[in-house]
């Protein structure tokens, strides 16, 4: 009961935010985007090394990435290489409240990436809240303000949804204005 309770206030906030949310659209293609935000869940150890592996190869391609994480554990993990948030940064409702969470949504980008085919609440919160040109993600039960969503089995993964990404966003033809 209380968890439903929980998910309900969490909608109702999130529908509100993007109800007065407003951001500058634009068409981006992985070759035009230059700064590339990743939003992932980390928890699952195949999810993280595909995303890693995905953003490593936009890294040798030029672009600038930022990763940040979401790991569903209390305590915070050592050693690793990009920035996350715990589920111990989350207040009542699910929103996150932690200092790189909040600052990564304030970043300027011209692309992001929203990698969380398990439907994590705080990154979709986060994916929301994105001052991003252009949004992607995988199809979600929350509202969403994605320029595209993709929707693949579950059994193919991260790598399969970014081989998909590739596909689609190749045939977007940019135009200058």
């Amino acid at each position: 009961m209380l968890e439903k309770i929980r998910s309900a206030l969490f909608k109702k906030n999130l529908r509100r935010a993007l109800a007065t949310h407003k951001r500058q659209r634009k068409s981006h293609t992985l070759e035009s985007a230059r700064t590339i935000g990743i939003l992932f869940d980390a928890t699952q150890e195949k999810h993280k090394q595909e995303t890693l592996e995905f953003a490593r190869n936009l890294e040798k391609k030029g672009k600038k990435v930022q990763l940040l994480g979401y790991l569903k554990v209390k305590q915070p993990p050592t050693g690793l290489s990009f920035d996350f948030f715990i589920q111990k940064e989350l207040d009542w409702i699910g929103t996150p409240k932690s200092e790189k969470a909040l600052a990564f949504v304030k970043e300027k980008m011209d692309l992001l990436i929203g990698l969380n085919p398990d439907d994590q609440a705080p990154l979709a919160w986060l994916a929301a809240h994105a001052q991003a040109a252009m949004k992607i993600g995988f199809i979600t039960e929350y509202p969403n303000d994605f320029d595209m969503i993709l929707e693949i089995p579950a059994e193919k993964g991260i790598r399969y949804f970014t081989e998909q990404l590739h596909l689609y966003l190749d045939k977007i033809v940019l135009t200058a204005k």
